[in-house]
Formats: structure tokens, C-alpha cells, sequence
């Protein structure tokens, strides 16, 4: 699509011309979907391209930066409540993922980032302590069924999410980076080792360690909303810190946990979408966990339709075939084939009766209230 490529150059700092006012339409409500619409305002800045943009377009990206600011903020306050309130209770305490970007010291990659929760990583044995001690501060999980319990306490990679009752701050507390049934779940202990903390004492994984997480979190995903966002997320973590001994411990950590594929897919299409530039030696040391032909046919097809930046109005067949095919590859990585079936299945129970009864009949003080 004419509009995927002009957003791409966008990005790159590469617009070889001027964009007709059409198009910048387009271009703004597919960044905005795609949560990108800040980055790439702060990337136009960068290049010197922010003052050659029309007006309206200007208006949009600067909101999008207020925005961003505002989140930026508002993650510097509660990771400051968070690490005084659960520090004490756990050995390990890491921010993750988009508030990891936010806190890392003068990354790019947290420049006009914007997302939806807070991602904690901490010992598996602290956990139920810190889930008592974030309720007693206003942290409470959804009213989830029996099944939905089963599935955060026995099989997942986390605590139920928590929201706090006034701020409608979203917390993720992880155990580990994947659910343990996926039976890929790493020991969490050759993370722990991989580091760092900024010059607010909050502790966050290593450039090249972080990069790694994010891959693994991509390309593992059964579900894929903002995958633009996401690819930009690694291209602008390489960008900055790459160097012979990043590259050295991101191969090397991706062996030993293993995750090399991950790491060869997500190269793969930075190289092909975002044209970056990766080095000879990092390929060829990962060549060897390339899935074969066929595999790797298909997995070209999911991925150049998810990380493009897409947006709804303007999918394609072969976007939602894409998307149910991601569907099945993530379940199908992530649980027994046993489970996958039973969980398919009461996905598909549940949708059947919401199409006919409503959704307040899935709802569990409902289910409660006809036992009676």
C-alpha cells in the first residue's frame, strides 16, 4: 500500500517529496492506531522536517506529544510509589517493556512512547506477598471466573492484572517472560543476570537484553494490535546501542535461553520492512535455527501483514487471514495441544453465548445471580 511506504519513509526520515494533504490524513490516523503518532513527530524533529509539515498535521503531532509527555510523567510517579512500596518484599524488581523505554536513561526508544499498562518483573516466591501488598494500596485484580484463575495461577507467566481503584493505573506483575505451560519459559535467573539500573536506582534489563525480551514478545504473540509500534520499538533500541559487544551478548543470550529464531525473525523484518542494517556475522551465527522453507514462507506471510502499519479501515482479506493464522501459531506455541483445544473451545462457547444472550451473560455475579 502507497501509504504503509510513505510512513515507513516517514520514519526514516526519508520523504523524497512533498505528500498531498490526502494522504497526510491517511498517514495520521494509521500512526494514531498504531500508538506511533508521537514517535514519528519526535523522529520529524529530529530530521529537521517538523516545521515543513502542513498545519493540521502539525496540531495532531503535537497533541500526540502532549500526550506522551503526560504518560511519561505519570510513569515516573508510579514507578517511584511502586519500587518504595515493593522493594523490601523481593531480590528482583524490573520494569519492563514500554515503562522500562519511559525509564531507561535518554533512550530513544521511550521518546514519544505510549502504551496501556505497567510490566513488573519479580520473583516468582514474592509474588503472593506483593500481590497482598499492592491490594492494601489500592491494586485489585477483575472478578475472574474459576477457568480464568486456573489459567493466571497455574499456567501463566503472571498475577491477574491490577488496576488501582483511583488512578486506573493497569499493573502486569511477571514471574517470568512466558507462561510456564508453553514449557519455553527460560530460567528467568539468566535474565536477572542481564541488568541495569538508570540514575533513578529503578533496575531494567540491558539494551541488548531488553531487545531480546521485545522480540520474544512479538514473535510469540498470538494477538497483534500495534505491530508497527512494536517493530520501531527494536529498530530504535539497535540504533542507539548497537555495537560489537551488544551484538555479542544479544546472540549470546539468545542461544542460551533459547530464543535465537525469535531473534532471527525479528531481524529479519527490520531488515525487510525498516531497511536496517544488521551485520553479516550476527546473521550468519543465527542462520542455523532459520525455520525451514515452507515455515518460513508462512511466517514471512503473518508478519509483513502485522508489522506493517495497518489500520482496521484499511485491512484486507489477506490481513484478516493473517490474523487468524497468528491466532492459531501463538496459541499453538503457547499451550499443550490439550489445553489449546479446551481453551478454543470455551472461547468459542463463550462467543456463541454472548452472540444470542448478550455479554451480561458471561458475567460472573449474572452466573451467580440465576444460581440462586
Amino acid at each position: 500500500m502507497h501509504i504503509h511506504n510513505l510512513i515507513i519513509q516517514l520514519f526514516l526520515g526519508k520523504v523524497s517529496g512533498p505528500i498531498p494533504l490526502e494522504d497526510w490524513a491517511d498517514i495520521v490516523r494509521i500512526l494514531r492506531d498504531q500508538q506511533c503518532l508521537a514517535r514519528v513527530g519526535w523522529r520529524l524533529q529530529r530530521y529537521g522536517l517538523g516545521s515543513t509539515l502542513p498545519t493540521f498535521v502539525q496540531h495532531h503531532l503535537k497533541n500526540a506529544e502532549l500526550i506522551a509527555q503526560k504518560q511519561y510523567h505519570q510513569v515516573q510517579y508510579e514507578a517511584k510509589l511502586l519500587q518504595s512500596l515493593l522493594q523490601p518484599l523481593t531480590t528482583h524488581l524490573l520494569f519492563l517493556k514500554g515503562a522500562a523505554y519511559s525509564l531507561q536513561d535518554n533512550a530513544d526508544v521511550g521518546r514519544g512512547r505510549t502504551y496501556s499498562d505497567i510490566d513488573l518483573l519479580v520473583d516468582k516466591q514474592s509474588l503472593p506477598q506483593i500481590e497482598r501488598e499492592l491490594c492494601l494500596h489500592g491494586f485489585f485484580a477483575e472478578d475472574l471466573d474459576e477457568y480464568d484463575q486456573k489459567y493466571y495461577r497455574e499456567w501463566s507467566h503472571e498475577i491477574p492484572p491490577l488496576r488501582h481503584g483511583s488512578r486506573g493505573t493497569l499493573l502486569d506483575v511477571h514471574h517470568n517472560l512466558l507462561p510456564l505451560m508453553t514449557g519455553r519459559a527460560p530460567d528467568i535467573q539468566l535474565f536477572f543476570s542481564h541488568t541495569q539500573q538508570n540514575s533513578a536506582g529503578y533496575t531494567v534489563f540491558s539494551p541488548a537484553a531488553m531487545l531480546l525480551h521485545s522480540a520474544i514478545h512479538l514473535m510469540l504473540s498470538e494477538e497483534i494490535k500495534h505491530g508497527f509500534r512494536d517493530l520501531t520499538d527494536l529498530y530504535l533500541i539497535i540504533e542507539q546501542y548497537q555495537n560489537p559487544d551488544f551484538w555479542q551478548e544479544l546472540t549470546a543470550l539468545a542461544i542460551q535461553t533459547g530464543f535465537a529464531t525469535e531473534l532471527l525473525l525479528a531481524l529479519r523484518y527490520n531488515q525487510k520492512i525498516l531497511f536496517l542494517p544488521v551485520p553479516e556475522h550476527v546473521i550468519e551465527t543465527l542462520q542455523p535455527y532459520k525455520p525451514g522453507s515452507l515455515g518460513m514462507r508462512l511466517l514471512d506471510f503473518i508478519f509483513m501483514h502485522k508489522l506493517m502499519p495497518q489500520h482496521p479501515a484499511f485491512a484486507s482479506s489477506g490481513d484478516s487471514l493473517a490474523d487468524f493464522l497468528l491466532l492459531l501459531r501463538g496459541h499453538y506455541l503457547k499451550m499443550p495441544f490439550w489445553l489449546l483445544l479446551k481453551h478454543l473451545g470455551r472461547k468459542a462457547y463463550r462467543q456463541i453465548l454472548s452472540a444470542f444472550f448478550g455479554s451480561s451473560v458471561l458475567d460472573k455475579n449474572a452466573d451467580q445471580h440465576n444460581k440462586k
